[in-house]
């Protein structure tokens, strides 16, 4: 029998693959399994770009983080749909550019929950709690969100990645473009709400010259 590594949340059964950590294995970290490298290696065989897509983004989101601490000052986010906070992830990113910025993880999935509480144990300005993307009031009245985030001031809701694997219905056909080179209506019309530039964009295109760390 293999020893567990001690960040292994007691009763985790590492011979199954999950999700999170497959993701955790693309993007070169140590929180995963053989079970785990095995399904990340299947899926590659099935698009070989799996890997460079997954790092795409990663980098992606922590040019976002650092773009909403820095340039637009926000010190609170709240990340639905997180995974396992292991590379280059939203609290580290957001207070390597601003200290003492507060980052909430929420996540449906029990094994991504489970391994992300041991990583944040400890942390005082960041947490993670099991919620639903379906269920918002969950997540908002939760004792832990209600403790780190401050409602009368600037929040950042990450929802990433999410309409990948939420099973909620979607409006793109099989015959979309993956990549939108221009932003819709809903981006620029509000008046209270614009597209930052370059607006909607593939991930390698948007603000790549900005370090992540």
């Amino acid at each position: 029998m293999t020893m567990k590594p001690g960040w292994v949340p007691p009763g985790m059964d590492v011979g199954k693959a999950n999700g999170a950590r497959v993701y955790d294995w693309w993007l070169g970290g140590d929180h995963n399994f053989r079970a785990d490298q095995d399904a990340a290696r299947a899926m590659i065989a099935v698009e070989p770009n799996a890997r460079a897509i997954a790092r795409a983004n990663r980098a992606f989101l922590g040019r976002a983080v650092r773009f909403l601490a820095v340039e637009a000052g926000i010190r609170q986010f709240l990340d639905i749909g997180s995974g396992i906070p292991t590379q280059s992830n939203v609290h580290q990113v957001a207070q390597d550019a601003a200290s003492g910025t507060r980052v909430v993880y929420a996540d449906v999935d029990d094994v991504a929950v489970a391994h992300s509480k041991l990583i944040l144990d400890g942390s005082a300005d960041a947490a993670v709690i099991q919620a639903d993307l379906r269920d918002p009031a969950s997540i908002l009245a939760d004792p832990k969100t209600q403790l780190l985030l401050d409602f009368t001031r600037p929040i950042a809701l990450l929802l990433w990645r999410c309409c990948t694997s939420s099973p909620m219905p979607t409006t793109r056909s099989s015959s979309s473009p993956p990549c939108a080179t221009r932003s819709p209506p809903a981006a620029t019309s509000s008046s209270r709400m614009r597209a930052a530039t370059p607006g909607l964009t593939c991930c390698p295109r948007s603000r790549p010259s900005t370090r992540t760390r």
